[in-house]
């Protein structure tokens, strides 16, 4: 019986002498697998917007003036603010030549899906015509 005894006290020291050492445990934290959704291919809208012609001239013209020497310049539809305003006319002293035969102009690429083309027209300016070309608005 004593070497049993013997046995048991030496298992429960080793059993003691196991316990007592420190362990080290790595934990891993594992992330959940996210599977990303294939990006959705990209639409592409075409838009062509077409600038309605402004309406017809709203002239009235007043009387000329007391002294001669004056030209009279018609109004004019300008496209503004998104939107067409009537520019009248107005008398102007001095000859003024007539106003050139319209310009053709070829329209580029619209910038922007949303814009409008606005286009040229000719503007006395000082003593002579002067073409405002065509734009993107």
């Amino acid at each position: 019986m004593n070497t049993i005894f013997k046995l048991a006290s030496i298992s429960a020291a080793a059993l003691a002498a196991a316990c007592s050492h420190t362990t080290t445990r790595e934990i891993v934290h594992e992330q959940p697998v996210v599977q990303q959704q294939p990006a959705p291919a990209p639409t592409t809208v075409e838009r062509t917007v077409v600038l309605q012609p402004p309406p017809a001239p709203q002239e009235t013209m007043p009387a000329p003036p007391t002294t001669t020497g004056y030209t009279w310049l018609p109004g004019h539809w300008a496209y503004r603010d998104s939107q067409w305003q009537w520019d009248p006319g107005s008398w102007h002293a001095g000859v003024v030549p007539p106003m050139p035969a319209m310009v053709q102009e070829t329209i580029p690429p619209a910038p922007l899906s949303n814009s409008r083309w606005v286009p040229g027209y000719w503007s006395y300016q000082g003593d002579s015509w002067n073409w405002v070309r065509g734009h993107w608005q």
